[in-house]
Order: C-alpha cells, then structure tokens, then sequence
C-alpha cells in the first residue's frame, strides 16, 4: 500500500495536517511533524499535539493525515486508525514560561494503520483509493 515512491515523498515533508474527531463527530485539525512510514502499512507522526486531538484519538481511533508537496498539484491523503499512540516527552512543571495552562504538555508519536490512500491536492483529482 505504502509504495516506495510515497514513503520517499512523505518522508520530505516537514509538517502535515492531522485530522481527528470526537463521538460525536465533531472534527478537529492539528499539525504533526516527523511523518515516516514503518512498513507498507503503518505510518508514524509526532507533535505536541493539544488535549482536543489526544481526547478525540482516546474516544475515536479513525485518523486522517493530510501531506502535500510546495506544489499544491503533489499530495497524499492517509486514512486509518490509530493502533498505537505514546509519550516520547513531556513538559510539567520544569520549564514554566514554555507550558500552555491546563496540565502537561506531551510529545505524542501516534502509529497509524494505513487503509486507504487518496489523493491530496488543489488539482483536479476524484476521492477513489489510489490503489483502485
């Protein structure tokens, strides 16, 4: 699923848009950083991503992770679950002046399982998988 063109396409975008959503479905965007593909399946992507984003994966696995080149033509859209999220860094107390209010700030690797590719542009372009 994860070709080797797209783990070399991703793994030179510095940011890429995170999409979650509560029980409700309510949707939240966030930012994540570091995105690399583990296997033909499994993407990783780390932020200190907010309370909203880390409550909406505690509640509702599915993610989406958005990714496109300088050209708005090149992109890919990512849609899965997440499978494994942990903290690889957390703020809380140590550094005062740099913490937001509202308890610890944590740096999240969340591991998604890839089940659909689509494409992720301002181009002309259709919602089918691009595995199809």
């Amino acid at each position: 699923m994860l070709t080797e063109e797209i783990k070399r396409f991703i793994e030179g975008i510095p940011q890429a848009v995170v999409a979650t959503a509560d029980v409700s479905g309510n949707p939240h965007l966030a930012l994540g950083g570091g995105i690399k593909a583990l296997d033909g399946q499994h993407l990783m992507i780390e932020n200190w991503y907010c309370q909203t984003t880390l409550r909406n994966l505690d509640q509702n696995p599915r993610i989406s992770i958005g990714v496109m080149a300088q050209d708005p033509n090149i992109g890919y859209q990512f849609i899965g679950n997440m499978v494994h999220g942990y903290d690889i860094a957390i703020l809380n107390g140590y550094v005062p002046e740099a913490e937001q209010q509202g308890g610890p700030q944590t740096l999240t690797r969340i591991v998604v399982k890839v089940e659909k590719i689509l494409a992720f542009c301002s181009g002309i372009h259709t919602d089918h998988a691009l595995d199809d």
